[in-house]
């Protein structure tokens, strides 16, 4: 059977112009379609807000359309939407096309930095004080028992601006405690607090107890500050102000780092306690010797290894160990010893050929906070000392400034700061020797005259 070649081609531009006319060689119009003479509106341009009507929408998220409307921009084969911060439609259309035109004139980058500019970063808060501990302890040179001695008196100087306390010493109450000072931000603190603090607490201090009592707070509270300011040196204030948002002033700005004015006093007399000495045990008179002799701090005495005593010079020597490192570089120094203490030492050497340490105790420990003494005599040294009349807080720190208080007297202030190992002899003279007035007589006849 031949094909209809005219019907065939009739049938392919029926399917071309989207009607249906099976095959049928007789096509016929609806008469819909025969009335229609109105010409359909030309589509809307470009520039118009009708025609941007049109191509806003929301966007749908997760399966969720979104409240406000995007429109779609296409540049260089990359799509990009827009969220025109509006639900309105005649608003997102004129945002739409005023964007679209800016995208002609300027670019798509830099239109949309133009339609959203980024917000101005917000200042950062300045960090907290546990912030700021954990960067100044990563740049610190000191010791890790010292920088836990400048935190520890840091949370106090804190606590008492801020007006945080413990509930009690129970540890879990201390550790809320500390988590509460710590998370007090540096800006919080001001240098005017700080001193407001210091007068209330100094004037509760003498309404309760007096000028006495005065003088003692103001003590602890210099050594307090004293200590705290140390990590905001201005080496450590440097670094950590590279990577943390610190405030200005900062805490302690200002803040005199205030000398002690408790001078040591002399209660006793350095050679009767000598005397009395005697009768201790050879572990423990070593021990008396060591801090009243040689003038040496309880943790250099306490690690204090035979190779660093020299029996025929008759000296000790003051350097860095394997468990030992000196406070400062004037720690390091050679002391002499009397006659009498070396050979004490020297009948102890043959006693213990095997002794590492001069002072019998424990294994060395290693220490990150605090320190671990090893010698079993500091304990029986201490109590000997109360029942001799020594009434210091401090009772073995009191037989190094005794040591520091004779030497003063038979060699003056300079020999006193190398023997005890101090940088400056403002620091012996404050708080290491006993110094008194000289007797102004002017009645007594000079010598030699009749």
């Amino acid at each position: 059977m031949r094909t209809n070649t005219s019907e065939a081609k009739k049938h392919v531009e029926n399917e071309k112009s989207g009607t249906q006319a099976g095959h049928t060689s007789v096509v016929s119009r609806f008469p819909a379609d025969l009335a229609k003479t109105e010409r359909e509106p030309d589509r809307a341009a470009k520039s118009s807000i009708e025609y941007w009507k049109n191509k806003v929408s929301p966007r749908v998220v997760r399966g969720v359309p979104t409240a406000e409307l995007y429109v779609r921009f296409r540049d260089e084969g990359r799509d990009t939407w827009v969220c025109l911060d509006t639900a309105n439609k005649a608003d997102a259309a004129g945002k739409a096309r005023a964007l679209w035109l800016n995208v002609k004139s300027k670019g798509l980058d830099v239109a949309l930095a133009e339609f959203h500019p980024k917000a101005e970063a917000k200042a950062d808060k300045a960090c907290t004080f546990a912030d700021y501990v954990a960067a100044a302890k990563a740049v610190a040179t000191v010791r890790p028992v010292v920088l836990s001695k400048y935190q520890t008196c840091l949370r106090r100087v804190i606590a008492g601006v801020r007006g945080i306390a413990s509930k009690s010493d129970k540890r879990a109450d201390r550790l809320a405690w500390a988590a509460k000072v710590d998370a007090v931000r540096l800006d919080q603190i001001t240098p005017a607090d700080v001193r407001a603090w210091q007068k209330k607490d100094l004037d509760a201090a003498r309404a309760e107890g007096g000028e006495v009592a005065k003088d003692h707070r103001a003590h602890t509270l210099a050594s307090h500050l004293r200590n705290a300011r140390a990590l905001f040196s201005k080496a450590i204030v440097a670094e950590v102000g590279k990577t943390l948002t610190l405030p200005s002033p900062l805490p302690f700005e200002g803040i005199a780092a205030t000398a002690t004015t408790r001078r040591f006093v002399c209660e006793l007399d350095p050679r009767k306690l000598y005397a009395a000495a005697a009768g201790l045990d050879p572990d423990t008179r070593t021990a008396f010797d060591l801090l009243l002799c040689a003038g040496l701090r309880r943790g250099e005495a306490d690690a204090l290894p035979w190779a660093h005593v020299d029996l025929a010079a008759g000296t000790v020597r003051i350097d860095v160990t394997e468990h030992f490192r000196p406070k400062s570089k004037e720690s390091f120094r050679t002391v002499p010893l009397p006659p009498d203490v070396v050979k004490r030492l020297k009948a102890r050497r043959k006693a213990e050929p095997a002794a590492a340490f001069v002072l019998n105790g424990s294994a060395p420990r290693l220490a990150a906070y605090g320190y671990e003494y090893r010698a079993e005599a500091w304990a029986p040294l201490t109590a000997w000392l109360k029942t001799q009349g020594m009434a210091d807080i401090t009772p073995l720190h009191a037989l190094r400034k005794l040591s520091g208080s004779f030497v003063y007297a038979v060699a003056g202030l300079e020999a006193a700061r190398r023997h005890l190992g101090h940088s400056t002899v403002a620091t012996t003279a404050a708080s290491y020797v006993s110094t008194g007035s000289a007797v102004v007589d002017l009645a007594a006849k000079k010598k030699g005259a009749k």
